[in-house]
């Protein structure tokens, strides 16, 4: 038998064979073309043999299948030959290993992703483990891309189509449970001795047919015109999540109805084509570098490997309101102990309320049983004093947007924890380094910036004040990956990064509306440009009052080039204050959207119509173009380190479309001479310095780009 580098064949018994995929030097297996070709010949030489009953298929990674098909490979497809080519030698190898002549069953105990997914798709049954790694799924969709190695060809045929179609069309994700209720796997085993009980499990059902879960209701579906018609609703769930700015899922939904009926080679070629024509797209180029930007993310702790981060197993959290409460959510979701502390039972309650509600809502959509929901709850407990607080590891900072308020909690707190506890500032704009002059310990003290909402929104700022220990700043870089966020490093200063570069959005937004143009233009042309929302709208989620106060403070800070629309603070002042009280830019009732509110119009004092001619390219223009400029100074300045790191802020902070790749991807597509000769013609028509392009971007314009590649 021949030694393979990426594989091992293990003889166990009664003509049964181990095939273990064990990549050397590395913590994940992933298919490369040395381990795509090594399974050719691993396959060759298993065919070859007349006495073997059966394989196993099993990992020699902790908690990890097979992680999928290397990127770097997908990443550097230029020609939809190539990419037909690369997609085909994938295919040829799984297929080929699905025609083996015995049993092969997939032994499932981590995660099972794409390519990995695809190659147990090929065995003729599959079995998963009950450990919290297993992740199965075909997450190629985020990618830009299509499950390429016969994922789109076998899963519609293993479970029912409306099962399948979610996996593929969203990249879902199913634990070991989930997919033995679908149909995925066989059977769902312990996670202890998994390999031995997967074996034997695999001996003993030796040529039993595998499960299937179709009911009478799944095959009726899968009928014409009913399967149509399943097409078409998921057609229209696509429009409405993407709204056509993605090619993926669409490509993907015409190829499964293009290859419904067909035999295996014949699909697996067409599967292969559609592939092609996906990875060559520059959208599917921008989602992988955002992918491994935030792959990148989890190799660090935001400081450097000579920095030993504190372990956080209990947390605190000053101030119970609604953002107190997301954030003791967030601990606790994790399993982390939280005691939330506040001046009243009633605020206690407020933020008890608002943990309930999320973990509510994940108890309605079966995220969660009813024993963990109350497990999850039971460890959020309030308090009106600091009993409790002396062996916490770290307390998360989340009163009043007020510099004396927070100066105040944070050095009374720090006499009632431990000499290593860690404070951190929820602060959405005051400086660290001024609350680190009222503290004894200002090493201990950083911030810690949660989005709105908690539960949905996954990047967390950690800002380094002038004082923080690296031990600090890595502590908490370690606890947002631990809270399921992705974390980025900011230097201390106005607005830190995203709200820094989100206030000139929405403050050109406000300007324009005084300028003539309607708040359903400005909000529509920004949805189009592919943000969440538009700024108009996003200003009555943030809350009015809320925005013209960050305004005052960058204004404070920056002076003229941060120049603020008094727009937001007359509209405050009149009692609308957005979502939050039921009417701003629009009317709201019970939290529901009605539409635009026309009488705010009437606010304006000198309304123009100066820009209401401006195409909409010009409106994108006015109000992205700004970010950049701010962009390229907050670079210069050191605010964070790369424009990577502005990409997924701004994406992961603000909803910037991932499919332009970013801003700064997206400042490079249009080209930084262009955005800084459009700004200095804006400056010129009565913009002033508050577009004005400065010498950051001019720079940038010289050398060329953000990104040096």
């Amino acid at each position: 038998m021949a030694n393979y580098v990426n594989y091992k064949l293990i003889e166990r018994g009664d003509n049964w064979v181990e095939l273990c995929f064990d990549q050397p030097d590395s913590k994940a297996n992933i298919f490369n073309e040395s381990a795509l070709r090594e399974l050719d010949a691993v396959v060759a030489d298993l065919a070859g043999r007349k006495d073997v009953k059966g394989v196993l298929v099993t990992s020699g990674k902790k908690d990890m299948f097979v992680a999928g098909a290397d990127i770097n490979l997908i990443k550097s497809l230029d020609t939809i030959d190539k990419a037909i080519e690369g997609a085909s030698a994938g295919q040829q190898a799984i297929h080929r290993f699905s025609k083996l002549p015995f049993e092969t069953v997939a032994a499932i105990n981590g995660a099972c992703l794409g390519g990995g997914f695809e190659l147990a798709l090929a065995c003729k049954k599959r079995l998963a483990s009950d450990s919290k790694a297993v992740k199965i799924g075909l997450p190629e969709v985020m990618l830009g891309i299509l499950p390429g190695f016969g994922g789109s060809v076998r899963l519609p045929r293993l479970i029912p189509l409306t099962a399948a179609l979610p996996m593929i069309l969203t990249g879902k994700q199913v634990d070991g449970v989930r997919a033995y209720k679908a149909g995925i796997v066989d059977a769902y085993l312990p996670s202890q001795d998994f390999n031995e009980r997967a074996l034997k499990w695999a001996k003993a059902n030796a040529g039993k047919p595998g499960r299937r879960v179709h009911t009478f209701k799944d095959k009726v579906m899968e009928m014409v015109p009913m399967r149509g018609i399943v097409f078409s609703q998921a057609r229209k769930g696509v429009m409405k999540a993407t709204k056509g700015k993605y090619p993926a899922p669409l490509k993907i939904l015409d190829l499964l109805g293009e290859i419904h009926g067909l035999d295996t080679e014949e699909a697996l070629k067409r599967e292969a084509k559609s592939f092609a024509v996906l990875a060559v797209t520059p959208i599917s180029k921008r989602l992988i570098e955002l992918f491994q930007l935030s792959e990148s993310v989890k190799k660090t702790n935001g400081v450097g490997p000579e920095v030993t981060p504190i372990k956080v197993e209990r947390a605190g959290v000053l101030g119970a309101g609604v953002m107190g409460g997301g954030i003791a959510w967030a601990f606790a979701n994790k399993d982390i102990p939280v005691r939330m502390k506040d001046l009243n039972w009633d605020s206690v309650g407020l933020g008890l309320q608002q943990a309930g509600e999320t973990f509510g809502y994940a108890l309605k959509k079966k995220r969660l049983t009813k024993p963990q929901f109350m497990g999850k709850m039971g460890h959020i407990s309030g308090t009106l004093d600091y009993a409790g607080f002396k062996n916490l590891d770290v307390v998360v900072e989340a009163v009043v947007e007020n510099m004396d308020v927070k100066k105040k909690v944070l050095a009374e707190t720090e006499n009632h924890v431990s000499e290593n506890c860690i404070l951190a500032s929820n602060t959405s704009s005051l400086s660290i380094t001024e609350m680190q002059s009222a503290c004894k310990r200002p090493q201990n003290v950083a911030g810690f910036h949660f989005f709105n909402p908690v539960s949905r929104m996954p990047l967390i700022e950690v800002i380094a004040g002038a004082q923080s220990s690296p031990q600090a700043v890595a502590t908490l870089f370690e606890l947002a990956k631990k809270l399921g966020k992705t974390p980025i490093v900011v230097k201390d200063g106005p607005g830190f990064l995203v709200n820094r570069l989100l206030l000139p959005y929405m403050n050109e937004a406000m300007f324009l509306f005084s300028e003539g143009v309607s708040v359903e233009r400005i909000d529509k042309v920004m949805v189009d440009f592919g943000m969440p929302m538009g700024p108009m709208r996003l200003a009555d989620e943030v809350g009015i009052d809320t925005a013209s106060k960050v305004a005052k403070i960058l204004n404070n800070a920056f002076g003229a080039r941060a120049e603020a629309s008094p727009l937001s603070e007359i509209i405050a002042k009149s009692g609308r204050l957005g979502k939050k009280n039921g009417k701003g830019f629009y009317i709201y009732e019970n939290g529901k959207q009605l539409g635009i509110d026309d009488s705010i119009v009437q606010l304006i004092p000198n309304r123009t119509a100066k820009s209401a001619g401006l195409t909409d390219q010009e409106l994108v223009q006015r109000m992205i173009y700004p970010m950049i400029n701010e962009a390229a100074l907050a670079l210069a300045e050191g605010v964070v380190k790369t424009p990577g790191e502005v990409d997924l802020g701004m994406i992961m902070g603000t909803g910037f479309p991932p499919f332009r790749g970013g801003l700064m991807r997206f400042a490079d597509s249009e080209r930084a001479q262009k955005v800084a000769e459009t700004l200095e013609r804006f400056a010129g028509a009565g913009g002033g310095d508050r577009v004005k392009p400065n010498q950051a971007l001019w720079d940038v314009a010289k050398r060329g780009n953000f990104y040096r590649d």
